[in-house]
């Protein structure tokens, strides 16, 4: 007569406890490891998301500015000249580092049935970033009201991460890489701006657009 029934499973042995917590093991890799790569591409998204952000705002913030662009002659009485447009072409390491000064013209309400003109004085350019290796998109702007007043310098950054800006100038035939009205005597007709970005990564990325000043089409 048999006490035990030993085909009859009682709890697991050892070998059986090893392999089932190596399979638990190996899922919960698996799992780490699928959850990491997911969390790793929507960083990279995210990123990618907010540098596209960055040059959309930056572009389109120049590209506005540059169509109000606004120039005329000197009236030769021996005045300051307050209007200018000059583009400088430039590079540092390799890259493209240009910078570019020129007047907008707007009127600001002062009372009732009367206006202000005032010339405001923007600038881009450049300026490095030693912690990143990188440059900064300054903008620049200086207000001088055509009536006697104090004028206001303004600037913040327009984007990080840069490693290159270039502009070039449309003169109605050509393309050239840089500008200026004391030669020129006039706006250029169009300008294209082209800003060179360092990704999470480190790699290059290149964002180029164009815009039409309307003044110097008309010219």
């Amino acid at each position: 007569m048999r006490r035990g029934h030993w085909n009859d499973p009682r709890g697991f042995t050892l070998l059986e406890l090893l392999v089932a917590l190596g399979i638990v093991a190996i899922v919960v890799t698996l799992l780490y490891e699928t959850f990491n790569a997911v969390l790793r591409s929507t960083k990279e998204v995210d990123a990618e998301s907010e540098i596209d952000q960055m040059v959309r705002i930056s572009m389109e913030r120049m590209t506005n500015e540059l169509r109000s662009a606004y120039w005329r002659p000197s009236s030769g009485t021996g005045g300051p000249t307050v209007f200018m447009f000059v583009g400088q072409d430039s590079s540092d390491s390799d890259q493209p580092a240009d910078t570019l000064q020129f007047t907008t013209l707007s009127y600001a309400r002062v009372g009732e049935g009367s206006a202000d003109p005032t010339v405001t004085v923007v600038e881009y350019a450049l300026v490095p970033d030693p912690e990143t290796q990188t440059s900064v998109l300054m903008h620049r702007e200086e207000t001088v009201p055509l009536e006697p007043s104090e004028n206001s310098l303004e600037e913040y950054e327009l984007a990080e991460s840069v490693i290159g800006l270039n502009f070039r100038y449309f003169d109605g035939q050509n393309w050239l890489d840089q500008w200026s009205d004391a030669d020129k005597k006039r706006l250029p007709k169009a300008v294209e701006i082209q800003l060179i970005i360092k990704d999470y990564s480190g790699q290059e990325r290149q964002f180029i657009t164009q815009t039409d000043i309307p003044i110097g089409q008309a010219s």
